[in-house]
């Protein structure tokens, strides 16, 4: 088994999950571009069917979703599909997929052009971590990160290019092994998934 379905809870969950399959499974291929099911309230009745899709087309699934200060353990035990194969992968991040952005700290300040002292050392004890960064990047020295991230009218809200620009570090800036050095949740997670492709973990 070297294919592998990404199914996000949103857009950035989706990049995280292209970049830990790149980062964890070298020379694995996307059976197709990664799912957005744009909101928990659509990702979990899905699960059942994508853990089907695993089991009947003889490809992984790693679903990506965030625990919005839920209990990871008490959610995955209540979301998972039972009978689901051991290829089909739910990984929670502890609170927001931004918690693992935010746990390279070095790489997200310099791409972000936010100061470091200002980023959290413990990035899954932050408990909105989606405030944090729009905090940070509303002072950025970078104009377009300001302009395109952060709204407006309502700077506690997301810009129309939050997912673009967080995406795109998502993929190109982000690296997985400093991060998981700091995330326990995103540490879990890439230890199962080189569990999956037969590596260390």
């Amino acid at each position: 088994m070297n294919r592998i379905l990404v199914v996000g809870e949103d857009a950035l969950c989706c990049a995280l999950g292209e970049r830990l399959v790149e980062s964890c499974l070298p020379g694995w291929n996307m059976v197709a571009s990664p799912v957005n099911k744009a909101g928990i309230t659509k990702f979990v009745p899905d699960l059942p069917r994508f853990a089907a899709f695993s089991r009947n087309s003889h490809a992984a699934v790693l679903c990506i979703a965030d625990t919005d200060r839920g209990c990871a353990k008490q959610l995955v035990e209540r979301w998972r599909p039972k009978h689901a194969p051991q290829e089909f992968l739910l990984r929670l991040a502890v609170t927001e997929a931004e918690s693992w952005l935010l746990a390279d700290r070095v790489a997200f300040s310099g791409y972000f052009d936010v100061p470091l002292n200002r980023l959290p050392v413990a990035p899954d004890e932050v408990p909105d971590p989606t405030q944090l960064i729009l905090g940070l990047i509303a002072k950025s020295r970078r104009k377009i990160m300001r302009d395109e991230i952060v709204s407006a009218k309502v700077p506690t809200r997301a810009g129309a290019g939050y997912n673009l620009h967080l995406g795109a570090f998502a993929r190109t800036g982000w690296r997985m092994a400093d991060a998981a050095s700091s995330s326990p949740s995103l540490a879990r997670a890439v230890a199962r998934l080189q569990a999956l492709g037969g590596g260390k973990g």
